[in-house]
């Protein structure tokens, strides 16, 4: 079945509300991030998950604010996602024209905020959104299944510290404003 951009974003916007969100429900994106080193704790050990993580750090430099990311046309897919006991993920900002079966490092799909102190939107993480047939890898990372069925989905912690790991989907760290 073919999937126009939009129609995919709005299932990625659903299932990613529903998954998130709704008490009891399954993990998003296939796991907590918890106790899985051979996907995070070793990113600085690798050369490649390094250049990722430089790379990352570069691009979304100037997203750091909002406001750019969304002249840039980042637009909101959820409200901030969590699961008590596990972490948060954030607010999801997504760029329609990237959601496709390609990953390209210097061009994530996602751009997660959290609120800093004075309630400003701050950039915490990036996060690659694929529909791949087959489930990619970046980095030698392997994606996790994603928001919507056949999707999948890579976190990468670049400008928040994650103590579950750089790549781990949720951040024990953070919880969603109430």
């Amino acid at each position: 079945m073919k999937h126009t951009r939009t129609g995919l974003l709005s299932m990625a916007s659903a299932a990613v509300l529903a998954l998130g969100l709704a008490p009891g429900s399954a993990v998003a994106h296939g796991g907590s991030g918890h106790g899985d080193p051979d996907q995070s704790d070793d990113w600085r050990h690798n050369d490649d998950q390094r250049r990722l993580v430089r790379a990352l750090r570069d691009v979304t430099d100037d997203y750091r604010w909002l406001e750019n990311a969304e002249a840039d046309g980042y637009r909101k897919i959820t409200e901030c996602i969590d699961k008590p006991g596990v972490g948060a993920m954030g607010f999801h900002y997504a760029k329609q024209e990237l959601i496709d079966d390609k990953t390209q490092a210097r061009k994530p799909e996602v751009l997660v905020y959290m609120p800093d102190e004075d309630g400003q939107y701050e950039l915490v993480a990036a996060e690659f959104i694929s529909t791949a047939a087959d489930r990619p890898t970046l980095a030698g990372l392997d994606f996790e299944d994603g928001p919507f069925s056949g999707s999948y989905a890579l976190h990468a912690w670049i400008w928040r510290d994650n103590p579950d790991g750089m790549f781990a989907s949720y951040n024990p760290d953070l919880s969603c404003p109430t």
